[in-house]
Parts: C-alpha cells; sequence; structure tokens
C-alpha cells in the first residue's frame, strides 16, 4: 500500500491537461476556460444612470450654491425624457435636469442623478428634495471592466454570473477546455440493472448509474457501458469500447479474491499499474493504471468506497484535465461537535454532516460508516478526513473537512 498523498501526486501527474475548442457562449454552463479572456469593450460602455430620476448638475441641488438664484427648495427646469437605449444630444446647464431611466447614457453636463423618490415634478419643473453629490447614482464607463482588461483567467469555471460578464464584455463564442471523455463500467455477476427482475442472491447495480452521474457532474463526458461479468471474455469486450475515452473507471473486482479479475484484464488489455492498495478507509483497494495517455480507474465495488474513491482520486483528474484552477472537492476545516474513536492505521474519510448554526463550522460523523451503506453519502454534506495515527478525537477537535455537495 501507498500513502493518500502519494498516490493522489501520481494521479495528477498523469492527468494531462486536454486542447480547447471554442463553442457558443450559451453552451458554456459548467464548461472550464481555456485561457484567459480579455474585455472586448469596456463594461459599461458609458457612463450611465444606476436610477429612474433626473440627471442634474449636483451644484443645482444645493440651493443658494449655483450662482441662478435657486429658491431654498431647488426647482430644475427639465429639458429632456431620456429612455435607456437612447442618447441626448443636448447639455444640462444651470437650472436644468433631464428625465433619465435606468440604463440610459447620462447627458453632458450632468455629473450625478436624482432619485425620482426624491424629486416632486410640475409640468416642465421638478422640485428636489434632497440634495445629491457628483457621482451620485450613477455607473461610470469601464468601472467594471476596461476594454482590454482579464475579464476571467483561464481555469475559471463558468457558472451563471462569469457567463454574464463574458456576455457583457462581448464574447459570443468561448474557448473552453474539450470534456474529458469518460467510460464506466461495473463489474460482477452478483449486480442487476433497474428494472430487471431480482433473482436470489443479487443486488442493484447502484454503482454504475452513481459512478456515471458524479462523472458528468464533475463536467466529463460520461458514458455508461453496462456491466462486465466475472469473466474474462466479459470483462475484455467492456474493455475494448473504452478506446477512446480519455478515463475508464470501473467498480468492483479490484479486491483480492477468486473472481476479481479487473486488475488481471486491465493490465492483459495493456495498462500499465501505477498503484494497487492505498492505505485510506474506504477504499483501500483502489487501482489505477495508464494505457497510453488514458487513464483507467479499478474503484472498490462496495456503493459508498466506490463514490469515496472517485472523489478522492477521479475528480481531481477530471479536474487537471480541464486545466481548472481548483482541483479535486473543496477543502476546509470545522469543529467536531462530537467525539471519535477509530483503529488508526490507515488514513480515514468519514462521511459527515454539518450541524447547527453560528460562526463556527461543527460536524459530526454518520451514524453508520459500514461502506456498503450508500445512505451515508446521501445525508452526509462532507468527508471528515482523520489522519493515519488517529485513535480518539475529543469534541472541539479542529478537523480536515472535503465538501462532497459543492464544486
Amino acid at each position: 500500500m501507498i500513502e493518500f498523498a502519494e498516490a493522489r501526486a501520481l494521479v495528477l501527474a498523469a492527468a494531462r491537461r486536454l486542447p480547447a475548442e471554442t463553442v457558443p457562449l450559451a453552451e458554456t454552463l459548467g464548461r472550464t476556460l481555456a485561457r484567459d479572456v480579455k474585455a472586448r469593450e469596456a463594461v459599461p460602455p458609458f457612463t450611465k444612470s444606476a436610477m429612474d430620476g433626473y440627471a442634474v448638475r449636483s451644484a443645482d441641488t444645493r440651493p443658494g450654491e449655483a450662482g441662478a438664484g435657486l429658491p431654498p427648495a431647488a426647482v430644475l427646469e427639465v429639458i429632456e425624457d431620456l429612455p435607456a437605449g437612447r442618447t441626448s444630444r443636448k447639455e444640462v446647464g444651470p437650472g436644468q435636469a433631464v428625465r433619465i431611466m435606468t440604463g440610459a447614457p447620462l447627458p453632458r453636463g450632468a455629473d450625478a442623478v436624482v432619485m425620482v423618490e426624491d424629486t416632486e415634478a410640475a409640468g416642465r419643473m421638478v422640485r428636489v428634495r434632497r440634495a445629491v453629490k457628483a457621482g451620485d447614482n450613477i455607473g461610470l464607463a469601464g468601472e467594471d471592466l476596461e476594454k482590454g482588461e482579464t475579464a476571467l483567467v483561464g481555469g475559471a469555471l463558468l457558472g451563471p454570473a462569469e457567463i454574464g460578464l463574458l456576455a457583457a464584455a462581448g464574447w459570443a463564442r468561448v474557448p473552453v477546455a474539450r470534456r474529458p471523455r469518460l467510460a464506466v463500467i461495473a463489474t460482477g455477476d452478483e449486480i442487476v440493472e433497474p428494472g430487471e427482475r431480482l433473482g436470489r442472491g443479487r443486488i442493484r447495480n447502484a454503482n454504475g448509474p452513481a459512478l456515471t452521474a458524479m462523472a458528468r457532474q464533475a463536467g466529463a463526458d460520461a458514458a455508461y457501458l453496462g456491466i462486465a461479468r466475472d469473466k474474462n471474455a466479459s470483462l475484455a469486450a467492456r474493455l475494448a469500447r473504452t478506446r477512446g475515452a480519455d478515463v475508464v473507471v470501473l467498480s468492483g473486482g479490484v479486491s483480492v479474491g477468486d473472481y476479481d479479475l479487473v486488475k488481471a484484464e486491465l493490465e492483459a488489455s495493456g495498462v500499465k499499474p501505477v498503484f494497487w492498495k492505498v492505505r485510506i478507509k474506504p477504499g483501500k483497494p483502489v487501482f489505477f493504471g495508464v494505457r497510453g495517455r488514458q487513464m483507467v480507474f479499478g474503484l472498490p465495488g462496495n456503493p459508498t468506497s466506490s463514490l469515496v474513491t472517485f472523489w478522492l482520486f477521479v475528480r481531481p483528474a477530471i479536474d487537471r484535465l480541464l486545466g481548472r484552477a481548483a482541483v479535486g472537492p473543496e477543502a476546509g476545516t470545522a469543529v467536531l461537535d462530537t467525539a471519535i474513536a477509530v483503529k488508526p492505521g490507515r488514513m480515514q474519510f468519514l462521511r459527515g454532516r454539518i450541524v447547527g448554526r453560528g460562526p463556527v463550522l461543527k460536524v459530526v460523523p454518520y451514524e453508520d460508516q459500514r461502506s456498503g451503506v450508500l445512505r451515508s453519502m446521501v445525508h452526509s454534506r462532507v468527508l471528515i478526513v482523520l489522519p493515519a495515527d488517529a485513535s480518539r478525537l475529543e469534541a472541539g477537535r479542529e478537523v480536515e473537512i472535503l465538501y462532497t455537495d459543492g464544486r
């Protein structure tokens, strides 16, 4: 067995960044930006009103300072109505105002906007009840992005806000990393697909659908290739269909039983082993190998072990292939809300729940940590990371956590 840190480093060393492709902006949700992109135009492109109201010279809203003999309550002449999308050809002079809508370009001469709530209109005049200063209620040209300024850096995961910023910066087509092609194979004579008859001694195939979903959530183009039975020919036939994949993920058959054929069959198909067995719990019998540039993972058959090892090894590989700035599940720290007693010897990843509210994040392990209990993944938000030499950790102890419901 090797240590977790060494195993993870070996996986990341084998993951080579995939080439870029250009796609329409509307198809970029969940994609990874392939390189830095710069604003093609200023955002916003002009100084504009941030409120519905009146564009004014701020000095005119302070009675007695404008030199025009304004009365104690500033009353200004409205010289124009300016909706969004239209540009004024007039200049605001002393004692004048332009009725303006949110988003409309600020007319020449004006340096502020009075909110409509602070005014009383009377024909072509407006009474200003509250003074403003220069810059109030306006958005300056380029205040979000200057033309040529870096809008987003390569490796960024594109969500709704990032897509909005790209649109504002003038990008209709965007360079993104190609999605990794990932193939999932479940193995075992005992597993049956959902919807099929469940015979005596058989169990449902949970790993195939779950791992495929995890891969797609991580940003891969994942295909489920079905169940390989505990026969060399069946496994070889499934493996033959993975030649075009960047990543192959198998579940089950990587332990040391008489019917655990995956490791031997992978080697027979040309996969070069990198490691087999990692000093972790759950997931000790995890396998990793390479076939050219293809990355091949053999994960344990127990559902929880399979999902946890996907998070620990396959997810970081996908992130590295995509060139993402952040690799693997998001890490953090929390405080134990209860004491934990474990058997030392292996680094452990306990499924955990976040409890309570307050400035300090508190966690407790899920009550059933058996590797076949899939509901522990459903009801947990984090993995609580315990070092290999841990035997008892008291309540109040700070621990590392990995989020399983986040990025």
